[in-house]
């Protein structure tokens, strides 16, 4: 079972019974043309995600569901859940 994660900008997961990982990478957000200073600005200092991050877009139950279908070690449904998501998933074997 896997601890309880809130959706991110990357994670990995190993399926010990594939012998799997399974790694989550949230996309960019789109090129600007102009760069928004302010803006950026005013997320650094107080803290918070930018708009474009999982944090603003995931569902944490969504992702906490997505998360239940690689404890069922299911590898293509736990794709389809996470692209659903938007994340790009790339399953790998390890040497």
């Amino acid at each position: 079972m896997f601890i309880v994660m809130t959706p991110g900008t990357q994670h990995s997961y190993y399926l010990t019974q594939k012998k799997r990982v399974i790694d989550l990478t949230w996309p960019p957000p789109p090129r600007k043309t102009r760069p928004d200073l302010k803006g950026g600005l005013l997320r650094l200092l107080h803290g918070s995600p930018s708009p474009h991050s999982p944090q603003h877009n995931v569902d944490p139950a969504a992702f906490d569901e997505a998360v239940k279908v690689l404890d069922k070690q299911d590898i293509e449904l736990a794709i389809e859940a996470f692209t659903g998501l938007g994340y790009e998933v790339t399953v790998r074997t390890l040497r």
